[in-house]
């Protein structure tokens, strides 16, 4: 069995370090320095001024929860939680930052126990082996705690910064003062995404917008935007190497994780000022894609510019929507249509979709061309029957 510490011993222990303590302090530092190159990269007036007196803070802890046998309690802990804020601040990570109160710790104990020469000292320093393990597992979590609420604090404000001047940029009002703040470049043009989703089945909206969040964030580290439920804005510097890449597979990526559909639609602006119109016709192209059931995927005006146009009220888009009336109590002849128009005009594969004999389906197409005037065997006349029923689909959407 261990023998329990002898309080004399420790008392003076506690006595020999108090009387060297610069100089320990000083070996802390320079075993610190020596192991952890990120600390070597501070300034000098941290390395020459901060540092030392974090070490002696340290040091001074110890010796006072040693003399009284108990570990430093949480509000004694308030020098050293700063010190963790400030490398939050500066960037440093955190498993840098633990690291240092283990290096620390032992060169502080080689700096002691170079000085034990005699039998009683190094027992001295044996009784001091539990106080140094309970002050280690006291700091450490105190530490960590304080730097990530700090990190997050960190991450939150620039987030929100992001989305302040996001909303600005997609509205057209002032930006430049709250980006300039926060450092937030607007030079150069943007790439416009805006995407939609839909209702995941379980879940709710919070795993859905950290999920949205999270994909945004791999899209690229610059990247401004404004996320709500059922879908938001991306604006992307047109400056990222690889952001069109990376554009083309963030929906899916989106569906994949809320497990729902999503689409998007994606304009340019070429400056901050051509954001508003890029938003518009970005989402004009989403709420196409949305409604007319496509899949996850990114898309552009070339890829919808018939639908785009068709959407738009006017005198074409009227008689499009009229040429169809006399079909519409007669569902087969519309499942005709639809069913020639999806198998690219063939009619062996159209009949096929529909189980029906290839007679059957030219009877019917025959037919359509009785009621409406226009015969869907014509390619001039199919084009306006495609053209109806895409105007025909997005009206009964909106």
């Amino acid at each position: 069995m261990t023998a329990a510490p002898d309080p004399a011993a420790l008392d003076d222990l506690s006595g020999q370090v108090w009387d060297v303590l610069p100089a320990v302090a000083r070996d802390v530092l320079a075993g610190v320095l020596g192991e952890v190159p990120s600390y070597r990269e501070l300034s000098a007036e941290m390395i020459g001024r901060d540092l030392p007196r974090a070490a002696e803070a340290n040091l001074r802890l110890f010796l006072r929860s040693l003399a009284e046998r108990r570990t430093p309690r949480a509000d004694e802990l308030s020098e050293l939680i700063a010190v963790a804020v400030r490398r939050a601040r500066d960037g440093i990570p955190l498993d840098t930052v633990l690291s240092v109160y283990h290096h620390g710790a032992v060169a502080a104990w080689n700096s002691v126990a170079a000085t034990a020469t005699t039998p009683e000292q190094r027992e001295q320093l044996l009784a001091a082996v539990p106080y140094v393990l309970g002050y280690l597992g006291a700091v450490t979590p105190g530490v960590a705690g304080a730097y990530l609420r700090e990190r997050q604090d960190l991450h939150w404000e620039q987030r929100e910064a992001k989305r302040a001047v996001a909303q600005a940029l997609v509205h057209g009002t002032p930006a430049d003062l709250l980006a300039e703040r926060f450092g937030i470049s607007l030079d150069g043009g943007f790439q416009v995404l805006v995407f939609r989703v839909a209702e995941p089945a379980t879940g709710g909206t919070r795993p859905v917008l950290r999920i949205v969040q999270s994909e945004i964030d791999a899209v690229s580290g610059r990247a401004l935007s404004t996320v709500e439920r059922g879908g938001g804005v991306l604006l992307v510097p047109v400056a990222e190497g690889e952001s069109a890449t990376a554009l083309d597979t963030f929906v899916t990526r989106v569906a994949q994780g809320i497990g729902a559909r999503a689409v998007a639609g994606l304009a340019h602006a070429a400056s901050v000022d051509g954001i508003p119109a890029a938003v518009e016709e970005a989402g004009e192209i989403a709420r196409l894609a949305f409604q007319l059931g496509r899949p996850a995927a990114v898309y552009r005006m070339a890829d919808l510019a018939l639908q785009y146009q068709l959407a738009r009220p006017g005198p074409a888009r009227t008689w499009l929507l009229t040429l169809l009336d006399p079909l519409r109590d007669q569902p087969h002849l519309l499942d005709a249509l639809r069913a020639l128009l999806a198998n690219d005009y063939n009619r062996q594969q159209a009949a096929a979709a529909l189980v029906v004999h290839r007679n059957t389906l030219n009877y019917r197409l025959n037919r359509i061309a009785t009621v409406t005037g226009y015969d869907p065997n014509r390619p001039d006349h199919a084009q306006l029957f495609a053209a109806a029923l895409t105007a025909c689909d997005l009206d009964a959407t909106e």
